[in-house]
């Protein structure tokens, strides 16, 4: 192509192609930082990064742990409290102030070893006091 047949349009053409392929080189220089610095072993620099944001410092509380067993006593508290109708996890928890999740958890794990624990429905749960001695 020559000078002399250049035309307006055929140098639109050009000019588009050469941005689109100054953009696309800027970005092969990107991914080229990106793949050292992995390499190196260094963080990657701030951008847009996939994912959860992080919880700020200043947001994070903490946390005391219980005494251990303090989760048993209150569940067992609460069911008894509750009589032969038992709970559902939404309330027990509520009831004693902890999480749905951790009474599911506790109910699954060790809550199914103690034979006082009764499952009576999909998350509800009642306690049966032990029998004192045998009745015929």
């Amino acid at each position: 192509m020559t000078l002399s047949n250049l035309n307006s349009a055929s140098l639109r053409s050009l000019i588009k192609l050469t941005e689109r392929k100054e953009a696309l080189v800027l970005e092969i220089k990107k991914i080229e930082a990106q793949l050292s610095s992995l390499i190196l072993g260094k963080a990657l620099p701030a951008g847009k990064r996939r994912g959860r944001p992080a919880k700020a410092a200043a947001t994070v509380k903490s946390v005391k742990r219980a005494k251990r067993g303090t989760l048993k006593t209150k569940i067992y508290a609460a069911l008894r409290a509750a009589g032969d109708e038992g709970l559902k996890v939404p309330a027990l928890s509520k009831k004693i102030g902890v999480k749905s999740q951790n009474v599911h958890v506790w109910l699954s794990s060790t809550g199914k070893k103690l034979p006082e624990i009764k499952r009576i429905g999909k998350g509800h749960f009642k306690l049966q006091e032990k029998a004192r001695g045998n009745e015929a």
